[in-house]
């Protein structure tokens, strides 16, 4: 009888969650419209420095997913300066301000083979699929500051329930690990 080729353990899934840094003010000079609001300078340094401290706590994509609004392309950006070169960026409209939570999991889920994810977007949609995916449902009082981010580790993905909350930190902790 032949011996059982033994497939390699399949890793867990491991989604990180991010909201978008400090931006200019709607209506404050730089632009009018929401969708072309850029990080204010100050905005750019501490998203820097939050992207040193992920990169102290082990943080390690393959791929990093974002909104198509300026500000959330700029965090993106900003965070995969900080990684080693050739981790792709992608940008979809399910990750726009009022996009459901599903739309972000059947993209994601179309890239099975990635499966250590960086979503940047916008509150309070972030905090709300947070919640659901940890399975604390829509009540729950989480809250992303600008720039903060958690982990958030599955068994398999598309989940089938609730995935273990690692950590959910706010960028002025992140920003000290640097």
């Amino acid at each position: 009888m032949a011996a059982k080729e033994s497939l390699p353990p399949k890793r867990d899934y491991e989604l990180y969650i991010m909201r978008h840094g400090p931006a200019a003010v709607r209506g404050s000079g730089s632009t009018d419209e929401d969708s072309k609001r850029p990080l204010i300078p100050e905005g750019k340094q501490k998203v820097q420095k939050i992207a040193e401290g992920l990169l102290k706590l082990g943080f390690d994509v393959d791929w990093i997913v974002a909104s198509p609004l300026v500000r959330a392309v700029e965090t993106a950006e900003i965070v995969a300066d900080a990684l080693p070169p050739g981790v792709p960026t992608d940008f979809s409209d399910a990750l726009k301000p009022g996009a459901a939570p599903e739309a972000l999991i059947a993209f994601l889920a179309r890239q099975p083979a990635r499966r250590r994810v960086l979503v940047v977007g916008h509150e309070p949609d972030l905090s709300e699929m947070a919640a659901r995916l940890v399975g604390a449902g829509r009540n729950a009082n989480f809250s992303f500051k600008k720039g903060g981010c958690c982990r958030i580790r599955f068994s398999e993905f598309p989940p089938k329930g609730p995935g273990e909350l690692v950590w959910w930190l706010t960028p002025r902790v992140m920003r000290k690990l640097a």
